[in-house]
């Protein structure tokens, strides 16, 4: 059996929720190919989740340093919760679309021809495809998503083994539930974010040893190991023969998200840089160039990145272009001072004397991230407030659509 559309979306995690969206709106015929949960790991088992966690911590942690009390916290109770909303919000994501006119087909798709996506005995054919696949994790073990859904449940004493993002978040919010917990760090906390500076990182390793979690350069024996060690594209060749990827496993694409297979589109974590914020920007991306013509390209440095830990710590802009440096207290602000909103906020001009970078460390950081790419006509981080924009303003949002 064969069908026929516009576009045919394999993956429906960030960035192929998004490009679906995007086209709906355009009145394309749009089909989206899914093997596992809609919304893929950002909403079950990734950003949503964590989110959702990372603000009971933070929320458990002021009223214990306002007032002194512990207030205690229930790990498995906040679990089953965030995992009840989720099946909400999946549910209606997918109905939203579907409402849209969107088709969705669940299973394995494979590319057996350069625009045909076949699931079992059905073949799609689009005029564009747009490859979402996503990422897994590098090594095997017990992983941020299996505690995040409640899969694995942490004993007493856990190490992480990891010094990125999400090593760094999980650890955060597992000691405040009342974890004993341990980070395994090789180099130095987010080495893998070359534009937070080592200043950053080491007050981030400050706090964690102020809350009493143990850095540790070596592993220790712990109840629960887990391993937040990076994750890896999820493209498998085999499916999808005729498109090149680079020795890292990453899809190549040109500047327009473009493969070597022309009308063939990637979006997601197959192309760096990983993480949902950058999967929505290249969706945008991708939409435009499918209903415009070749012409939108992808501009990481646009896009805002948020760590939520102990500390927020973000960047945005292209720190390759400054000539100048300036240091902003947070407590400067009123709304930040009396709220214990501290932090620092390093800003980077250029020859011209214009504000090209902004890197900031301290508490509610993704708030005036969102403000300032909102000057660099950006998109914005994810979770935020400030995503609604894209609601409410989408032809802003939306360039050119």
């Amino acid at each position: 059996m064969e069908k026929r559309f516009n576009v045919v979306i394999v993956g429906s995690g960030p960035g192929g929720y998004k490009v679906a969206k995007f086209l709906l709106e355009k009145k394309l015929r749009v089909c989206l190919v899914e093997k596992s949960l809609f919304g893929g790991t950002c909403l079950n088992a990734g950003c949503i989740p964590k989110d959702y966690l990372y603000n009971i911590a933070v929320s458990s942690l002021r009223l214990k340093q306002t007032f002194g009390k512990i207030f205690p916290l229930d790990w498995e109770k906040a679990i089953m919760k965030i995992q009840e909303k989720i099946s909400v919000l999946r549910k209606n994501a997918e109905e939203f679309l579907k409402r849209k006119g969107l088709e969705i087909v669940y299973g394995e798709g494979e590319l057996v021809d350069e625009k045909i996506i076949k699931v079992e005995n059905l073949k799609l054919i689009g005029d564009y495809i747009v490859l979402a696949c996503g990422s897994k994790p590098k090594e095997e073990g017990i992983h941020p998503e299996d505690i995040l859904t409640g899969k694995t449940f942490p004993k007493k004493k856990v190490l992480v083994k990891g010094e990125g993002p999400s090593a760094c978040e999980l650890a955060f919010i597992l000691k405040v539930f009342g974890f004993e917990v341990s980070i395994l760090v090789k180099d130095r906390l987010l080495s893998s974010l070359p534009q937070i500076p080592e200043s950053f990182s080491a007050k981030l390793e400050t706090a964690f040893e102020e809350l009493g979690i143990e850095v540790v350069e070596e592993e220790i024996v712990a109840d629960t190991v887990i391993v937040a060690t990076g994750r890896e594209p999820n493209l498998c060749s085999e499916l999808f023969p005729f498109i090149k990827k680079h020795p890292s496993g990453f899809v190549e694409v040109d500047e327009y998200l473009e493969t070597n297979v022309p009308g063939v589109y990637a979006v997601g974590d197959i192309v760096p840089p990983m993480g949902a914020s950058f999967a929505f920007e290249k969706a945008r991306v991708v939409a435009y160039n499918i209903v415009n013509g070749k012409s939108l390209t992808f501009e990481p440095s646009k896009v805002p990145v948020v760590v939520t830990s102990a500390y927020e710590i973000g960047f945005i802009g292209d720190p390759s272009r400054i000539v100048r440096t300036e240091h902003l207290s947070m407590s400067l602000n009123p709304k930040s001072f009396v709220n214990h909103k501290s932090g620092i906020l390093r800003i980077g001009y250029n020859e011209e004397d214009k504000p090209v970078f902004l890197c900031g460390i301290g508490h509610g950081i993704s708030e005036i991230m969102n403000v300032f790419s909102s000057y660099m006509e950006g998109s914005f981080s994810h979770p935020s407030y400030a995503e609604l924009i894209e609601e409410v303003f989408k032809q802003t949002y939306v360039k050119g659509s």
